[in-house]
């Protein structure tokens, strides 16, 4: 008599394998991530590390604030990315010196986090007496935060912590296909539970009575007649949305729906507008 995988519960269970590509997605994720992190940054990072055993001098903040760079261009429009600034000084064995460095990660960077910028300089008003951590063998060279810490890093991670949430939409198109694949533990077309449940395996029903989950066919949008889907984000040549399978093809939506609010900016979707309106 063939066995019989109870859901959710048995150690080879569907869903216990189902989870294993997410678990290795993200683990790769993390990897690609620090080395990105590395790659991009290595030169300042390691800069930074060796301020770890820097000596310590007083001194006083003369001027602080924020900087502010605009650039335009392209269908993106105009930007604005900011980058604190620390200018300060400082005394050593009886000499006198002038600084203006808040740690080797955030040399000549701008990003577009104002609030993040500003956190930088919160402890390094003009006027405030402070703490300099100088080079030993080089009384010129200074910087305001030692070592690896939050702060030190915060520049790295605002470039990196993007790009990871960007990627996020296809990690989530990856892991329902795997799902999918893995939804049929014994390779018959059929869920391998004791009972057929009434919808397809790790699938529900939302409040519209639509039919959403891993299980779902790709194509399900072709047979979907409800409200608009709503997108959550892009992934490829495809919106994330909140039912179905996940995945609606852009030119599908924008010709059956029109574009979605807050989106229609990319080039495939105004192309897809164009496409719509012929």
């Amino acid at each position: 008599m063939a066995s019989t995988a109870r859901r959710g519960t048995g150690e080879d269970g569907p869903e216990t394998k189902s989870s294993l590509p997410l678990i290795a997605i993200t683990a790769a994720l993390l990897v690609v991530g620090c080395a990105l992190s590395y790659v991009l940054f290595w030169e300042e990072i390691s800069s930074q590390m060796e301020t770890e055993d820097w000596t310590e001098a007083q001194g006083v903040i003369l001027s602080s604030g924020i900087e502010s760079e605009v650039s335009c261009g392209g269908e993106e429009g105009c930007s604005t990315t900011y980058q604190p600034f620390a200018e300060y000084r400082y005394e050593v064995e009886g000499n006198s010196y002038e600084g203006s460095r808040i740690a080797f990660t955030w040399d000549s960077s701008f990003v577009a986090i104002r609030p993040l910028a500003e956190s930088m300089i919160e402890d390094f008003q003009e006027g405030d007496e402070i703490t300099v951590h100088v080079d030993p063998d080089d009384h010129g060279e200074s910087v305001l935060i030692q070592g690896i810490e939050l702060k030190s890093m915060s520049f790295p991670l605002a470039v990196i912590v993007p790009l990871a949430l960007a990627i996020q939409p296809i990690e989530i198109i990856l892991m329902v296909r795997f799902a999918r694949r893995f939804g049929d533990a014994d390779g018959d077309g059929e869920s391998s539970t004791a009972t057929s449940p009434p919808l397809g395996e790790g699938n529900w029903v939302g409040p519209d009575g639509t039919e959403s989950g891993p299980s779902v066919a790709e194509d399900w949008y072709m047979r979907y007649d409800g409200p608009a889907p709503v997108v959550e984000s892009i992934a490829g040549e495809n919106y994330a949305v909140d039912r179905g399978n996940g995945a609606v093809p852009i030119d599908f939506y924008i010709e059956k729906w029109g574009a979605p609010e807050g989106f229609g900016k990319t080039r495939s979707e105004k192309n897809a507008t164009r496409r719509s309106r012929k």
